[in-house]
Protein backbone atom coordinates (compact mmCIF):
# COMPACT_ATOMS: atom_id res chain seq x y z
CA UNK A 1 0.00 0.00 0.00
CA UNK A 2 1.17 3.44 -0.95
CA UNK A 3 1.33 4.58 2.90
CA UNK A 4 4.28 2.15 3.68
CA UNK A 5 5.81 4.10 0.96
CA UNK A 6 5.11 7.43 2.78
CA UNK A 7 6.44 6.25 6.53
CA UNK A 8 9.77 4.56 4.44
CA UNK A 9 10.37 7.72 2.92
CA UNK A 10 9.97 9.75 6.37
CA UNK A 11 12.38 7.58 8.20
CA UNK A 12 14.87 8.27 4.88
CA UNK A 13 14.47 11.89 5.71
CA UNK A 14 14.63 11.42 9.39
CA UNK A 15 18.07 10.43 9.37
CA UNK A 16 19.24 12.85 6.89
CA UNK A 17 18.11 15.95 9.66
CA UNK A 18 19.91 13.87 12.28
CA UNK A 19 22.77 13.18 10.51
CA UNK A 20 22.48 17.28 8.68
CA UNK A 21 22.14 18.96 12.31
CA UNK A 22 24.15 19.53 15.26
CA UNK A 23 21.82 22.03 17.06
CA UNK A 24 19.20 20.25 18.70
CA UNK A 25 16.59 22.82 18.51
CA UNK A 26 17.61 22.85 14.52
CA UNK A 27 16.76 18.92 14.47
CA UNK A 28 13.32 19.76 16.71
CA UNK A 29 11.76 22.20 14.16
CA UNK A 30 13.11 20.15 11.02
CA UNK A 31 11.39 17.16 12.30
CA UNK A 32 8.44 18.82 12.91
CA UNK A 33 7.82 20.13 9.79
CA UNK A 34 8.42 16.75 8.36
CA UNK A 35 6.14 15.12 10.65
CA UNK A 36 3.49 17.78 9.70
CA UNK A 37 4.30 17.09 6.10
CA UNK A 38 4.25 13.31 6.24
CA UNK A 39 0.38 13.03 8.30
CA UNK A 40 -0.61 15.78 5.34
CA UNK A 41 0.20 12.75 2.97
CA UNK A 42 -1.34 10.14 5.19
CA UNK A 43 -4.20 12.23 5.76
CA UNK A 44 -4.96 12.77 1.77
CA UNK A 45 -4.41 8.87 1.00
CA UNK A 46 -7.13 7.95 3.63
CA UNK A 47 -9.09 10.35 2.54
CA UNK A 48 -8.78 9.29 -1.40
CA UNK A 49 -8.54 5.39 -0.90
CA UNK A 50 -10.22 4.50 2.87
CA UNK A 51 -9.34 0.84 3.79
CA UNK A 52 -10.18 -1.83 2.25
CA UNK A 53 -11.24 -3.32 5.89
CA UNK A 54 -11.91 -3.28 9.49
CA UNK A 55 -8.29 -4.96 10.10
CA UNK A 56 -6.77 -2.69 7.31
CA UNK A 57 -7.76 0.36 8.76
CA UNK A 58 -7.01 -1.07 12.97
CA UNK A 59 -3.32 -1.70 11.07
CA UNK A 60 -3.69 1.82 9.65
CA UNK A 61 -3.61 3.95 12.85
CA UNK A 62 -2.61 1.70 15.32
CA UNK A 63 0.85 0.83 13.70
CA UNK A 64 1.48 3.06 11.21
CA UNK A 65 0.43 6.96 11.90
CA UNK A 66 1.43 6.73 15.25
CA UNK A 67 4.91 6.53 13.69
CA UNK A 68 5.11 10.21 12.64
CA UNK A 69 2.70 11.09 15.28
CA UNK A 70 4.90 10.00 17.97
CA UNK A 71 7.97 11.90 16.67
CA UNK A 72 5.60 14.88 16.19
CA UNK A 73 4.63 15.03 20.21
CA UNK A 74 8.28 13.92 20.86
CA UNK A 75 10.04 17.02 19.39
CA UNK A 76 7.71 19.60 20.13
CA UNK A 77 7.91 18.67 24.00
CA UNK A 78 11.84 18.98 23.70
CA UNK A 79 11.44 22.39 21.35
CA UNK A 80 9.48 23.37 24.41
CA UNK A 81 11.56 22.22 26.91
CA UNK A 82 14.66 23.49 25.16
CA UNK A 83 13.39 27.14 24.29
CA UNK A 84 11.49 27.40 27.75
CA UNK A 85 14.25 26.12 30.47
CA UNK A 86 15.46 28.66 32.92
CA UNK A 87 19.05 29.83 31.16
CA UNK A 88 20.75 30.04 34.68
CA UNK A 89 20.99 28.18 37.84
CA UNK A 90 20.95 24.69 38.35
CA UNK A 91 18.57 24.43 40.79
CA UNK A 92 15.64 26.24 38.82
CA UNK A 93 16.58 23.93 36.07
CA UNK A 94 16.24 20.77 37.58
CA UNK A 95 13.08 21.65 39.23
CA UNK A 96 11.80 22.92 35.66
CA UNK A 97 12.76 19.01 34.35
CA UNK A 98 11.50 17.91 37.70
CA UNK A 99 7.80 19.92 36.72
CA UNK A 100 8.24 18.05 33.44
CA UNK A 101 9.08 14.76 34.38
CA UNK A 102 5.67 14.20 37.08
CA UNK A 103 3.39 15.92 33.92
CA UNK A 104 4.41 12.49 31.86
CA UNK A 105 3.53 10.79 35.08
CA UNK A 106 0.34 11.85 35.67
CA UNK A 107 -0.68 11.30 32.06
CA UNK A 108 1.08 7.48 32.04
CA UNK A 109 -0.75 7.22 35.08
CA UNK A 110 -4.36 8.51 33.99
CA UNK A 111 -4.19 5.90 31.17
CA UNK A 112 -3.08 2.73 32.88
CA UNK A 113 -5.60 0.29 31.89
CA UNK A 114 -4.71 1.29 27.98
CA UNK A 115 -0.89 0.51 28.86
CA UNK A 116 -1.98 -2.42 30.57
CA UNK A 117 -3.80 -3.30 27.41
CA UNK A 118 -0.99 -2.18 25.12
CA UNK A 119 2.27 -4.56 26.94
CA UNK A 120 -0.38 -7.20 27.20
CA UNK A 121 -0.52 -7.53 22.97
CA UNK A 122 -4.49 -7.58 23.88
CA UNK A 123 -6.67 -7.26 20.61
CA UNK A 124 -10.25 -7.49 21.54
CA UNK A 125 -10.56 -3.60 21.72
CA UNK A 126 -8.99 -2.83 19.10
CA UNK A 127 -12.05 -2.42 16.90
CA UNK A 128 -13.02 0.39 19.59
CA UNK A 129 -9.87 2.33 19.67
CA UNK A 130 -8.59 1.76 16.79
CA UNK A 131 -11.47 2.24 14.24
CA UNK A 132 -13.40 5.89 13.86
CA UNK A 133 -16.45 4.26 14.34
CA UNK A 134 -16.29 4.57 18.09
CA UNK A 135 -14.29 7.76 18.18
CA UNK A 136 -17.19 9.69 19.86
CA UNK A 137 -16.82 7.30 22.94
CA UNK A 138 -13.63 8.52 24.00
CA UNK A 139 -12.55 12.14 23.72
CA UNK A 140 -9.05 12.63 21.80
CA UNK A 141 -5.86 14.26 23.04
CA UNK A 142 -5.46 17.87 22.15
CA UNK A 143 -2.19 17.18 20.86
CA UNK A 144 -1.50 19.09 17.34
CA UNK A 145 -4.59 20.00 15.09
CA UNK A 146 -4.90 16.55 13.52
CA UNK A 147 -7.09 15.78 16.38
CA UNK A 148 -9.92 17.88 14.66
CA UNK A 149 -10.35 15.95 11.53
CA UNK A 150 -12.55 12.71 12.82
CA UNK A 151 -12.08 11.17 9.33
CA UNK A 152 -8.19 11.12 10.53
CA UNK A 153 -8.50 9.94 13.95
CA UNK A 154 -9.75 7.47 16.40
CA UNK A 155 -10.40 7.40 20.18
CA UNK A 156 -7.03 6.05 21.31
CA UNK A 157 -4.76 6.69 17.99
CA UNK A 158 -3.91 10.26 19.84
CA UNK A 159 -3.13 8.47 22.72
CA UNK A 160 -1.29 5.91 21.66
CA UNK A 161 0.99 8.40 19.79
CA UNK A 162 1.57 10.56 23.42
CA UNK A 163 2.52 7.60 25.30
CA UNK A 164 5.38 6.77 22.81
CA UNK A 165 6.55 10.09 21.96
CA UNK A 166 6.51 10.85 26.21
CA UNK A 167 8.03 7.69 26.51
CA UNK A 168 11.27 9.41 24.00
CA UNK A 169 10.80 12.38 25.70
CA UNK A 170 11.69 10.50 29.03
CA UNK A 171 15.04 9.43 27.85
CA UNK A 172 15.40 13.25 27.09
CA UNK A 173 14.77 14.54 30.74
CA UNK A 174 16.66 11.79 32.29
CA UNK A 175 19.84 12.70 30.21
CA UNK A 176 18.99 16.38 31.03
CA UNK A 177 18.59 15.81 35.26
CA UNK A 178 21.99 13.82 35.15
CA UNK A 179 23.46 16.88 33.22
CA UNK A 180 22.39 19.34 35.83
CA UNK A 181 22.48 16.88 38.86
CA UNK A 182 24.63 17.61 41.55
CA UNK A 183 26.35 14.55 40.83
CA UNK A 184 26.02 12.68 37.74
CA UNK A 185 25.57 8.61 37.06
CA UNK A 186 29.64 8.77 36.95
CA UNK A 187 29.95 10.28 40.49
CA UNK A 188 27.51 8.85 41.96
CA UNK A 189 28.72 4.57 41.39
CA UNK A 190 31.97 6.38 42.33
CA UNK A 191 31.11 7.94 45.91
CA UNK A 192 32.14 6.39 48.85
CA UNK A 193 30.17 7.40 51.21
CA UNK A 194 28.33 4.40 53.45
CA UNK A 195 25.95 5.23 56.44
CA UNK A 196 28.12 3.65 59.63
CA UNK A 197 25.11 4.25 62.28
CA UNK A 198 22.57 2.36 63.01
CA UNK A 199 19.76 1.41 61.28
CA UNK A 200 17.34 3.48 63.43
CA UNK A 201 19.26 6.27 63.87
CA UNK A 202 18.92 6.60 59.65
CA UNK A 203 15.60 6.30 60.13
CA UNK A 204 15.06 8.75 63.10
CA UNK A 205 16.71 11.65 60.85
CA UNK A 206 14.89 11.03 58.15
CA UNK A 207 11.84 11.23 59.61
CA UNK A 208 12.39 14.29 61.23
CA UNK A 209 13.63 15.71 58.00
CA UNK A 210 10.71 14.85 56.33
CA UNK A 211 8.74 16.43 58.91
CA UNK A 212 10.68 19.46 58.33
CA UNK A 213 9.48 19.52 54.93
CA UNK A 214 13.46 19.31 53.67
CA UNK A 215 12.93 17.00 50.95
CA UNK A 216 11.24 17.92 47.58
CA UNK A 217 9.37 20.93 49.85
CA UNK A 218 7.27 18.08 51.53
CA UNK A 219 6.17 16.74 48.07
CA UNK A 220 7.66 13.40 48.75
CA UNK A 221 7.19 10.09 50.76
CA UNK A 222 9.07 8.76 53.56
CA UNK A 223 9.20 5.43 51.14
CA UNK A 224 10.91 7.36 48.63
CA UNK A 225 13.29 9.33 50.61
CA UNK A 226 14.59 6.36 52.12
CA UNK A 227 14.81 4.07 49.02
CA UNK A 228 16.97 6.81 47.12
CA UNK A 229 18.77 8.05 50.23
CA UNK A 230 19.10 4.13 51.46
CA UNK A 231 20.64 3.08 48.22
CA UNK A 232 22.99 5.96 47.73
CA UNK A 233 24.53 5.30 51.70
CA UNK A 234 24.52 1.68 51.15
CA UNK A 235 22.15 0.91 53.70
CA UNK A 236 21.04 -2.72 54.19
CA UNK A 237 16.89 -2.71 53.70
CA UNK A 238 14.97 -2.83 56.95
CA UNK A 239 11.43 -1.77 58.04
CA UNK A 240 11.32 1.77 58.29
CA UNK A 241 7.71 1.79 59.66
CA UNK A 242 8.67 -0.88 62.04
CA UNK A 243 11.52 0.61 63.24
CA UNK A 244 9.65 4.43 63.26
CA UNK A 245 6.86 2.62 65.59
CA UNK A 246 9.72 1.22 67.70
CA UNK A 247 11.15 5.54 68.15
CA UNK A 248 7.69 5.98 68.94
CA UNK A 249 7.67 3.53 71.85
CA UNK A 250 10.94 3.82 73.35
CA UNK A 251 10.82 5.00 77.16
CA UNK A 252 13.08 7.61 77.57
CA UNK A 253 13.69 10.15 74.56
CA UNK A 254 11.94 9.35 71.81
CA UNK A 255 14.76 11.12 69.31
CA UNK A 256 18.00 9.96 70.59
CA UNK A 257 19.18 10.57 67.51
CA UNK A 258 18.73 14.26 67.68
CA UNK A 259 19.53 14.84 71.05
CA UNK A 260 23.19 13.04 70.78
CA UNK A 261 23.74 14.81 67.53
CA UNK A 262 23.25 18.03 68.95
CA UNK A 263 25.37 17.25 72.57
CA UNK A 264 27.94 16.17 70.19
CA UNK A 265 27.92 19.28 67.90
CA UNK A 266 27.99 21.50 70.74
CA UNK A 267 30.75 20.04 72.02
CA UNK A 268 32.53 20.11 68.90
CA UNK A 269 31.99 23.79 68.70
CA UNK A 270 33.44 24.44 72.57
CA UNK A 271 36.23 22.65 71.87
CA UNK A 272 37.37 24.53 68.73
CA UNK A 273 36.40 27.23 70.62
CA UNK A 274 38.58 26.73 73.70
CA UNK A 275 35.44 26.55 75.74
Amino acid sequence: MLYFKIIDEFHEHLKEIKIGTSALLDESNLTIALCAKTLGKLSRYVDEYGFESTKSEIEFFKTIKVIPMQYLIYYIEVRSCELRMPKIGRVSKLEFLQKQTEKINSFFAKHTEFLIYLDSNYEYLDKNYFTRKHLDKSPLVKSYPYYKDPKFNTSHGEILARLRGLGMFTNYLNEKIKKFGLLDTKDINNAVLNWTGSYSSFVELIYGCEAMGYFNNGNITITEIIEVLGDFLSIKRGNPSRTYNEIKNRKNSRIKFFNEAGQKLLNKMDKEDGV
